[in-house]
């Protein structure tokens, strides 16, 4: 009797033990699913709707667009990528992929919307535009994104400016910028660099990767003063003051020269559109009254 209770007892032990080997998953199946979620968190970190769309595609033909391009267009790209703000998971290879599709797509869009593009001629216009243009939404983003940041970068020291002097380190008073700043590059930049330094880096080597990934003379200009003066040992409450103090003349200056840019660029439309009109509006009465006026005889 005993040993058949012996022998349940084994059976059940070795059921219950084959039940938790099948519901825990193997170690290769465990890391292809933390790939698969690294992988979905990337590519939710793509905020451009067109290569969300396309992502699928575009990484399946990534291996094969890699042929594409030249050696120096690589470097280039890899360094522009991140400065647009791209994520990591967008390399150059989906960029390739992306004007290869675009250059498929746009002239089938145009050649279905405008009856001219349907002519040979035209259709290579088209998928030459099409190839081009990922190169300048890049070009403009980043553009965009650097103009953000330097708008925001004044406000961003005087915040730091104003913790550091009321007693705070650096560290918080970073996380203070992150607190009451607005949500931009700026805050997420500044969030890397509070990452940077909680895991260990330095706060020199952190201020000057995020100069490199920036890559904005102002920005490496503030970033070489404050390594500057963390390295001599002087007062970092005045340093920043000075700079957010210099921050806001330039703010002020490239303020009046985009407005002198504008007036310039309004001339234009003025002559061609505004003066034409004005000045129809002005001569057209008295034509008219001259050729309908009673002529004497």
């Amino acid at each position: 009797m005993l040993l058949w209770y012996l022998l349940a007892l084994a059976g059940m032990f070795a059921a219950a033990a084959l039940a938790v080997y099948g519901a825990i998953p193997s170690p290769s199946t465990m890391y292809e699913l933390r790939a698969r979620t690294a992988a979905r968190s990337e590519t939710a970190a793509i905020q451009s709707p067109i290569i969300k769309m396309l992502w699928p595609l575009l990484a399946a033909m990534a291996p094969y667009a890699k042929r594409l391009g030249s050696p120096a267009y690589h470097a280039a790209k890899a360094r522009e990528l991140p400065l647009a703000g791209l994520p990591p998971v967008v390399t150059v290879d989906h960029l390739l992929a992306l004007k290869v599709v675009m250059a498929i797509v746009l002239p089938l869009i145009l050649a279905d919307l405008l009856s001219a593009f349907q002519s040979p001629p035209f259709l290579l216009l088209g998928a030459f535009l099409g190839y081009i243009v990922p190169d300048r939404v890049v070009a403009e983003q980043r553009r965009a994104r650097e103009q953000k940041i330097l708008r925001s970068l004044p406000a961003a020291v005087d915040i730091l400016t104003l913790s550091v002097e009321a007693g705070q380190d650096f560290l918080a008073a970073l996380q203070r910028v992150v607190d009451k700043g607005p949500t931009g590059p700026l805050r997420e930049e500044v969030t890397t660099i509070i990452n940077d330094i909680r895991l260990g880096d330095t706060r020199a080597g952190a201020l000057r990767a995020f100069a490199e990934r920036i890559n904005i003379p102002e920005v490496v200009s503030f970033v070489g003063i404050l390594i500057q003066a963390d390295k001599l040992g002087a007062s970092i409450g005045s340093v920043l003051r000075a700079q957010a103090d210099r921050m806001r003349s330039e703010r002020f200056q490239r303020a009046e020269k985009e407005g002198a840019k504008a007036s310039q660029k309004l001339l234009i439309p003025l002559a061609v559109f505004i003066f034409p009109a004005v000045l129809l509006v002005i001569v057209s009465p008295a034509v008219l009254a001259f050729l309908f006026s009673e002529k004497p005889f």
